[in-house]
């Protein structure tokens, strides 16, 4: 069973002393680097465990070991960049060890970003909404640019994570969780905490800011399902002058309000309106009667 995951340490004994399994070390080519000579990655969008989050990394790692060595990039004055395992870097050095198992990776800036990006979306124990909409957006600019290095960002995968990325990343989905960056912060964190769904979230992310701000301020903690967001979506693009009124009468279900058309059946239509030759004269005559009847 210890084939299964990668594990070059034995049990940490009582005196947390660790001995390194040098078969493992030699078969997957890792280095014991100094923790302080580790560099966090610049602006990467996942955040860093909680401090139950870190309990739990802490306990796993010195249960059975470290399961995935973390990757790297050597930059200047001896130091290494972290693309990935920020977490357990530090899960290392609270436990007060002075190395961790990293693989160095020679690769350029966008190659080291997708590296980044694509071994935190598989293998985290759990991702936010909005960490997986910056994640999409960033790989979305370095896939625009066309320079990354694609087998060297495969490397560091399994061809299992390979395909849990690709059923992730399947293009309609890739492009919702992408639109969420369009949202205002509110909205972004309602998405978060599960409140707004991401599909509520998409249709709101296609109106401007000052629409979503008047939405929001509008409606406050209202729930908004997807079919009430792709309404007020609507609403947005069909009102020159969108108020908190028009808002809250479109978000109750238009209960104090006329809808925009009124349907008729071809037997309704053949009854009563055979003799007009246009729907601007059936308009022209019912307004009529209803003049009349007003006055």
């Amino acid at each position: 069973m210890e084939d299964n995951y990668f594990n070059p340490y034995k049990e940490f004994r009582q005196n947390n002393s660790v001995q390194v399994k040098t078969e493992t070390k030699e078969k997957r080519g890792f280095e014991e680097l100094n923790l302080d000579d580790l560099i966090p990655f610049k602006n990467q969008p996942f955040r860093l465990y909680s401090n139950d989050e870190m309990k739990d990394l802490k306990e796993s790692i010195e249960r059975i070991g470290l399961q995935h060595p973390i990757i790297v990039r050597k930059i200047d004055n001896g130091k290494y960049e972290i693309l990935a395992g920020h977490n357990r870097a530090r899960a290392f050095k609270e436990l007060g060890k002075n190395t961790i198992p990293a693989i160095i990776q020679d690769v350029d800036d966008d190659t080291a970003q997708m590296i980044m990006v694509d071994t935190n979306i598989v293998q985290r124990q759990s991702i936010t909404v909005m960490e997986r909409a910056k994640a999409y957006k960033l790989k979305d600019e370095i896939k625009k640019r066309k320079k990354y290095n694609i087998d060297k960002v495969g490397e560091n995968l399994s061809d299992e994570e390979k395909e849990i990325l690709a059923k992730e990343e399947a293009k309609q989905t890739f492009y919702r969780y992408l639109s969420l960056n369009n949202l205002i912060p509110e909205y972004q964190a309602k998405c978060d905490d599960g409140s707004l769904s991401v599909k509520a979230g998409e249709q709101l992310s296609k109106l401007n800011e000052e629409q979503q701000r008047m939405i929001y301020q509008t409606l406050s903690d209202s729930k908004i399902t997807e079919n009430r967001a792709e309404e007020l979506k609507k609403l947005a693009y069909t009102t020159e002058n969108l108020t908190a009124d028009i808002i809250k009468e479109t978000f109750n279900g238009n209960k104090n309000t006329i809808k925009t058309s009124v349907k008729f059946t071809k037997k309704e239509m053949a009854k009563y309106f055979s003799d007009f030759k246009s729907i601007e004269e059936i308009k022209e005559y019912i307004l009529e009667l209803l003049n009349e009847k007003i006055a």
